[in-house]
C-alpha cells in the first residue's frame, strides 16, 4: 500500500459506537467494542469519500452476542463481505483464528488504526481473506505479513464486479431451533458454525433471531418490575406532595406580603390588583416559578448519562465474590487463595512472554508503530527488518505516507489430520464386522494419509474433505469420488491415491452383509 489516509472522528461516531458498545456485557468487552465500532465508522465514511458506497444493513456486528462471540466486523460492497479489524494501542494486525475455525472468513479485511487520543483514525489497507492460512499463527490469531496489505485501488480493481450470492446453508428450522441454545450459552462448536453460517446469508433468521434475544432480555427484567413499579410510585407521590406544599407556601407568602402593603398604605387600587390576579391565578396551571421547578431534563443529556451507567457499570457478580474472598473466616484459605493466584498469574506471565518472543522473533508478521494525533516524524525512522515503517514523503501534509515493505521469505506450512470419521447406512453399522472393517481402514487411510502430506505445502481453503466410496455386493469398490474438495489439487489427490491403493489391499466383508450397492462416506478433517 502506497498512501495511508488519515480521517477525524467526531463526536457523533464515537457517540454511536459507545451508543453499540453499551449493549455488551462487561466493562471490558464494552471498552474494546467501543474502539471496534469507531473503526467500522472510519472505514464505512471513508469508503463513502472515496465514492464506494458500502452497506451495513445486514451487518452481523450490530447484534451484541454475535459480535462477541464470533468476532464479526462486517460491512458489505456489491455483495462482498469486508471485516474491519481495528488496531488501537496493539501495533500488530491480528485476524480472529475464530474465522477459519467457523469457515466464515471474509472476502477482504479492512485494517484501521485509531489514534492514542481517539481524535483521528489511519487507514492502513486491504488483505484478501482467503489468504490469511497462510500467516503463522498462535492459539488465537493469524498474523498477516506486509506484502499480504493491498490499496484502495487494488480493492476497487478485485471488487470491480459483484460477487454471486452466497448459497444457503442449513434450514430455517434447523437454525431457530439453536436460537436459545446459543443465547443460553450451551451449544458445541459444531452447531455454532452452522448457527453462524447460516445466520449471516440469510436476512429473515437473522430477524428472528433479534426478536428472540429482545424478548429474552425483556423477560430477565421482568423481575425487577415489582422493585421498580414501588419505587417509581414513593418518587411520583413524594413529588405530588412536595409539589402542593410548595405551591402553598408560595401562595401565602404572596398573600402575606400583599395584606401589610394593602395595610400599611391603604391602597385600594392594590387591593383591587391583588383580586384581579388571584382571579387570573385560578385560570392558570402553574405559576412561572413552579414551571421553573419542575423542567424536565435534557434528553439528550439524561440519555447520555444512561448509556455512561451502562458503558463503565460493575457485574453484578464481581462484588459478591470481592467481599467472599475479603471475609474468609481463616488465614489458611486466603493463603491457599494466594497461592493458586500466583501460580496462575506466574503461568500467564511465562505464557504471555513466550508468545510475545515468538512474535517478536517472525519477522514476517506486519507490525505497525502505535498512532498518536501529534506527529513526531523522528520516530518513524527505525529501520528494522520485517517492521512497516510509516516514512512521511518529503514536503507533503502528515496524512500522505507511503509504507516500506522489508524483504521476507516465504513461510513453509504442512497439512495434518485431525480426525477421521465414516457416513455409512444404518444397516451397516449396526453389524459388528462391517463397523470394524471401518474403523480399521480409517486408522490405515490416517497413518498414511499423514506421511504423505508431509510433501504438500499447500494451504487448504476448506478444511473438511468428504470422499463418496460406492461398494458393491460382492464387496468390490466400484468407485472413489470427492464431493468435497479441500480447494488444493495436490491434497486432494494425495487423500483419493491413499483412500483407493488403501481399498486395494483391504477388502471389505462380502459374505451376505449386503445384498445390494451401497454409498459409504469418509470425511477427513485437515488442520
Amino acid at each position: 500500500m502506497q498512501n495511508v489516509d488519515i480521517i477525524e472522528i467526531n463526536e457523533e461516531q464515537a457517540y454511536n459506537a459507545k451508543l453499540l458498545a453499551s449493549k455488551m456485557s462487561t466493562p471490558q468487552i464494552r471498552k474494546r467494542g467501543m474502539i471496534d465500532m469507531l473503526g467500522i465508522s472510519c472505514a464505512i465514511n471513508y469508503l463513502h469519500a472515496k465514492r464506494i458506497r458500502v452497506d451495513n444493513k445486514r451487518s452481523v456486528y450490530k447484534i451484541p452476542l454475535l459480535f462477541e462471540e464470533f468476532k464479526i466486523s462486517d460491512i458489505y460492497y456489491n455483495n462482498y463481505r469486508v471485516d474491519v479489524i481495528t488496531l488501537f494501542k496493539e501495533k500488530t494486525i491480528k485476524i480472529p483464528k475464530i474465522h477459519v475455525d467457523m469457515e466464515i472468513l471474509p472476502d477482504f479485511y479492512f485494517i484501521v488504526q485509531i489514534g492514542g487520543k481517539i481524535k483521528e483514525a489511519k487507514m492502513i489497507g486491504f488483505i484478501e481473506g482467503k489468504k490469511i492460512q497462510r500467516c503463522s499463527s498462535d492459539s488465537k490469531y493469524h498474523y498477516p505479513t506486509l506484502d499480504m496489505i493491498l490499496d484502495l485501488e487494488k480493492f476497487t480493481q478485485l471488487t470491480k464486479h459483484s460477487t454471486p450470492t452466497k448459497t444457503l446453508l442449513g434450514k430455517h428450522v434447523d437454525c431457530m431451533g439453536l436460537f436459545l441454545k446459543f443465547i443460553d450459552k450451551d451449544l458445541s462448536s459444531v452447531y455454532k458454525r452452522q448457527l453462524i453460517q447460516h445466520l449471516m446469508n440469510c436476512d429473515s433468521c437473522r430477524s428472528r433471531f433479534i426478536d428472540t434475544m429482545e424478548f429474552e432480555r425483556m423477560a430477565g427484567n421482568i423481575q425487577y418490575y415489582p422493585e421498580l413499579s414501588k419505587k417509581y410510585e414513593s418518587k411520583t407521590k413524594f413529588e405530588d406532595v412536595s409539589f402542593k406544599f410548595n405551591q402553598l407556601d408560595e401562595q401565602k407568602s404572596f398573600e402575606e406580603s400583599i395584606n401589610k402593603a394593602i395595610i400599611a398604605n391603604n391602597d385600594k387600587e392594590l387591593e383591587q390588583n391583588f383580586i384581579n390576579i388571584e382571579q387570573s391565578e385560578n385560570n392558570i396551571e402553574e405559576t412561572p416559578k413552579t414551571v421553573q421547578m419542575f423542567d424536565i431534563a435534557d434528553p439528550k443529556q439524561l440519555k447520555n448519562g444512561v448509556i455512561d451507567t451502562i458503558f463503565n457499570e460493575i457485574p453484578k457478580l464481581e462484588l459478591p465474590q470481592i467481599k467472599t474472598i475479603a471475609n474468609a473466616k481463616t488465614k489458611r484459605a486466603l493463603l491457599i487463595i494466594f497461592v493458586i493466584l500466583f501460580v496462575f498469574s506466574s503461568f500467564l506471565l511465562i505464557s504471555f512472554k513466550g508468545t510475545s518472543e515468538t512474535i517478536e522473533q517472525n519477522n514476517e508478521i506486519a507490525n505497525f508503530d502505535e498512532f498518536e494525533e501529534e506527529y513526531d516524524y523522528e520516530d518513524y525512522n527505525n529501520n528494522s527488518e520485517g517492521y512497516a515503517q510509516l516514512i512521511p514523503k518529503e514536503n507533503t501534509t502528515i496524512d500522505n505516507f507511503s509504507i516500506r515493505h522489508p524483504k521476507i521469505t516465504k513461510a513453509t506450512y504442512t497439512p495434518t489430520i485431525t480426525n477421521i470419521s465414516w457416513e455409512a447406512p444404518e444397516s451397516l453399522v449396526k453389524k459388528a464386522n462391517y463397523t470394524k472393517f471401518l474403523q480399521l481402514i480409517g486408522k490405515n487411510v490416517k497413518l498414511n494419509l499423514q506421511n504423505d502430506l508431509l510433501l504438500v505445502n499447500d494451504v487448504p481453503i476448506n478444511k473438511l474433505v468428504k470422499v463418496d466410496i460406492n461398494i458393491a455386493p460382492n464387496g468390490n469398490v466400484n468407485s472413489i469420488k470427492l464431493t468435497s474438495s479441500s480447494g488444493s489439487p495436490s491434497i486432494d489427490s494425495s487423500i483419493k491415491k491413499v483412500v483407493t491403493d488403501t481399498l486395494t489391499y483391504m477388502k471389505p466383508p462380502s459374505h451376505g452383509v449386503i445384498s445390494k450397492s451401497v454409498n459409504i462416506t469418509l470425511s477427513v478433517e485437515l488442520n
